[in-house]
């Protein structure tokens, strides 16, 4: 992580020198000093212009932005980006925790269909993370747009997030908290998954030790899976792909398969897999036979990625 020197002096307790205790003030002044206005200046000196406001995060402010650096043969075009802007001073306590797991993922993974970044620089409580910048929005104003997404393209986003998904799990990373509004559309028919506000490394890379459960309520109600919302310890993993079925649902019908409003309700629902199809469509057998894998409520028989990505919808030209 790039930092600011003058942001990151630990703030002295009552004990120590009389020099120590006078130089305190100072020192929290340089914590508390910072605003929104003074972090895009100091940002626009290092060659980034934050833009238009164009979303939010799960505990951020996401803007359009840009990024030139001088070389001797003069100025560069300019980059596209994103800037997520995270105020820590208006995050839960447990975000601190979570922010650093994000961190490493994000600088960790590096896949085709996964949203790079391009730095991750702090100023006193902002924490601002550059990344693409896809400019097509996200799935679920996708659908909203269009009611819903055709098989052809349905099969073409999803196969493409299912790689992200089988990298990032590869790799002993998790995300907890996929959902249509953290797929990014980086052109008309390439997507990436965003926001790992809530992802974690939990276990070895390349399968080689057992998977730790996780106890962290993450993600969506509409989105998150009967043992998270009953507070199980879960497979995370597990929940990635209960969450993956409920984005390909969503993706073909145009409908939430659960109604998250009332959460007992749903969790009944989800446990006998009582979910239905808009009166009128058909979707193909095949796609309604992967989503029942994945909405599984008995996490021992839900699909993995691996199985998913051998499916045989998904594998079809």
């Amino acid at each position: 992580m790039e930092t600011n020197s003058k942001c990151n002096t630990q703030v002295s307790g009552t004990s120590g020198s009389s020099e120590e205790q006078r130089e305190a003030p100072k020192m929290r002044l340089s914590l508390t000093g910072w605003s929104r206005t003074r972090v895009k200046q100091v940002l626009n000196l290092k060659g980034y212009i934050v833009g238009r406001y164009i979303g939010a995060g799960s505990y951020s402010k996401v803007y359009q932005a840009f990024y030139r650096t001088a070389q001797p043969e003069g100025l560069l075009p300019m980059q596209s980006l994103a800037c997520k802007l995270i105020d820590r001073r208006r995050t839960p306590n447990d975000y601190e925790r979570l922010l650093p797991r994000e961190t490493v993922a994000m600088l960790t993974l590096s896949h085709p269909h996964i949203v790079s970044v391009h730095s991750i620089q702090e100023y006193g409580p902002f924490v601002c993370v550059f990344m693409d910048y896809c400019r097509h929005g996200d799935l679920l104003e996708y659908v909203q747009q269009h009611k819903r997404v055709a098989e052809r393209r349905a099969r073409i986003f999803f196969r493409q997030l299912v790689l992200a998904v089988q990298y990032m799990h590869g790799q002993g990373f998790c995300h907890r908290d996929i959902k249509c509004e953290n797929v990014l559309l980086a052109g008309p028919t390439h997507v990436k998954l965003a926001d790992f506000s809530f992802a974690k490394q939990c276990a070895p890379p390349n399968g080689s030790g057992p998977v730790e459960l996780s106890t962290t309520y993450c993600g969506s109600v509409a989105y998150t899976a009967p043992e998270v919302l009953q507070g199980i310890p879960y497979d995370p993993k597990a929940h990635d792909m209960w969450s993956l079925g409920c984005v390909l649902f969503i993706m073909v019908t145009g409908t939430m398969p659960f109604d998250e409003s009332r959460v007992r309700e749903a969790i009944e629902c989800q446990l006998h897999k009582r979910y239905h199809y808009p009166a009128g469509l058909k979707p193909n057998l095949s796609i309604m036979a992967l989503i029942d894998k994945l909405i599984e409520p008995d996490v021992t028989a839900r699909a993995t990625i691996d199985q998913v990505a051998d499916d045989p919808w998904l594998v079809e030209p």
